[in-house]
Formats: C-alpha cells, sequence, structure tokens
C-alpha cells in the first residue's frame, strides 16, 4: 500500500525485484528522525505527515530552514555528498517514510535515470528554500519569522478562527531564531490587537489576513 502512496507522489515505481529490500519507517511528532552530525544509511521518501529541517549555529540557536510535506526527500545531499547529516530532521506530526538503503542505491539506483532525476529536482528546490530561509532568518525581524512560521505550518483547511498547537512556546522561538521571552512579547501585542487569543501553547487565529500581511509572504518551505 504504502509503495503505491509512493509511486502515485514521486511518478516512480520501485522495480519489483527490488522491493523486498524497500521498508516502511515511521516517526511521532517531536521526534528526531535524522540527527546532524550522524551517518546516513539511505533515502528517505516521505508519504505521509510533515517535518521540519532545522541547523544549529555556532550560538546553540537552533533555526528553521523549512518545513517539508510530500513530496519531500531525506539523505539525498549526503548520499551524493558522501557526507555527515547536515541537519536536524524533526516530525510535525506522524510521519511515514518509504526508506531506501544505501547499498540498494549503490547496487542499483544509481544506475536508474529516473530515479536521479526525482533526487536533481528535490536538491534544486533545497537549493531554492535554502537561500530564501538564509534570507528570512538574517534580514526579516522575529515578528515577521513568527507570522511566516503560523503560515507555513497552518494547513489550507484551516478555518480563519483555527487552534494552531505549537508544541511549546520555547521550541517555537529556537526554530525561528528568537528567544521565548520576545516571542511572549510579539504575541501579547497581537492578542491586545485582536489578531489571536491564546490558551497555553495553542495560538488560535481570529485574523488570518492580519497574520499573513505581517508575514509579508515569507514561507518556509
Amino acid at each position: 500500500m504504502k509503495l503505491n502512496q509512493f509511486a502515485t507522489i514521486y511518478n516512480y515505481s520501485i522495480p519489483n525485484k527490488l522491493e523486498k529490500e524497500i521498508s516502511i519507517r515511521t516517526y511521532q511528532s517531536q521526534e528526531y528522525i535524522l540527527t546532524a552530525g550522524e551517518e546516513i544509511d539511505g533515502f528517505y521518501f516521505l508519504v505521509s505527515g510533515n517535518y521540519f529541517v532545522s541547523t544549529q549555529e555556532i550560538t546553540g540557536k537552533e533555526l528553521l530552514l523549512r518545513y517539508c510535506q510530500t513530496p519531500a526527500i531525506m539523505g539525498d545531499i549526503e548520499m551524493l555528498e558522501g557526507c555527515l547529516i547536515e541537519s536536524n530532521c524533526i516530525a510535525a506530526e506522524p510521519c511515514t517514510f518509504v526508506f531506501i538503503p544505501k547499498r540498494l542505491y549503490e547496487k542499483e539506483l544509481h544506475y536508474d535515470a529516473a530515479f536521479m532525476q526525482i533526487l536533481l529536482k528535490e536538491l534544486a528546490y533545497k537549493l531554492r528554500t535554502c537561500t530564501i530561509s538564509s534570507r528570512v532568518n538574517a534580514l526579516s525581524p522575529a515578528n515577521v519569522r513568527l507570522a511566516a512560521f503560523l503560515c507555513t505550518t497552518a494547513s489550507d483547511s484551516d478555518s480563519k478562527a483555527s487552534y494552531i498547537s505549537t508544541n511549546n512556546i520555547e521550541e517555537t522561538a529556537a526554530l525561528i531564531g528568537t528567544t521565548k521571552r520576545h516571542v511572549n512579547r510579539i504575541l501579547k501585542k497581537w492578542i491586545d490587537q485582536g489578531i489571536v487569543e491564546r490558551e497555553e501553547d495553542d495560538i488560535r487565529i481570529l485574523q488570518w489576513d492580519k497574520v499573513k500581511e505581517i508575514s509579508e509572504n515569507v514561507r518556509f518551505e
């Protein structure tokens, strides 16, 4: 079933003779899927769920690079460059991946032009999004980054008065490269302006149009 989803999402079918070497990996919300500095063991093709990609700066702050939904691939940079895992990848909600082990790629799929085309498309996407996120983190004030984060993580089906669970404000602050205190100040201002309501670490957006305006069309995706 998952391989059928994989074929539909990525427009590519694993050759029948190789299917026995493919596995399915699942992760719960907030579980680390990949950790920077470790060795990669293969390709992870997302078939359901969403995850964050973040990087830790010299200062110790963790900065959000992108928020990934299907189609999305992990391990491509590391496999092609022969390097250690570059960034932390963390499940934003329960995630399921089709996992293709390193040995299978080196033995078979490395010579498959259609498979390599999928990887090239993913690399081009990552180059674009990393360029955008670098500019956002360097130039955008914290309120813009917070609004962009909320807009990025909200699904298109969300109503204009929907709740967004942020897990905890400290984590959200780290992802957008600021402090919990600063995020609380921004939220307090937005609450006073009637833009949001807050219940613990859940934020209820009352004026989506205003949040989108504050975000300046920046998205972490």
